[in-house]
């Protein structure tokens, strides 16, 4: 299977009537698709990397890996607190039903000695 380097991104219509989508970078096809003119006119040469480049790229993805570590951390911790707050309402809820159960009698003992 020829690999192609996509330059511009692009939608392939397929033999079964489906869409391919095909993003920039490089992919695996038939050789099919690699001959297709379509497809040929989004393909090229993959450009050259230059080193500098390419460490700042994987510094800055090791940066925001490490930020979205503490993201993720930070809404599991959110989730707890969600879920604590919510126990937290429900046995106000339960506490206040019970004050207003305990009050009704108290108001319906007061009016039964009238």
């Amino acid at each position: 299977m020829p690999k192609i380097y996509v330059k511009k991104a692009f939608k392939l219509l397929g033999e079964d009537g489906k869409h391919v989508d095909f993003p920039v970078g490089n992919h695996t096809v038939d050789k099919e698709v690699a001959e297709h003119w379509f497809v040929k006119a989004h393909t090229g040469e993959e450009p050259a990397v230059d080193p500098d480049a390419a460490a700042a790229a994987d510094e800055l993805l090791a940066e925001l890996d490490a930020k979205a570590k503490g993201l993720q951390e930070l809404a599991e911790k959110l989730a707890e607190r969600e879920k604590a707050a919510d126990k937290r309402d429900a046995e106000l809820a339960a506490r206040e039903a019970a004050v207003a159960e305990r009050e009704k009698a108290a108001d319906a003992k007061q009016t039964s000695k009238k």
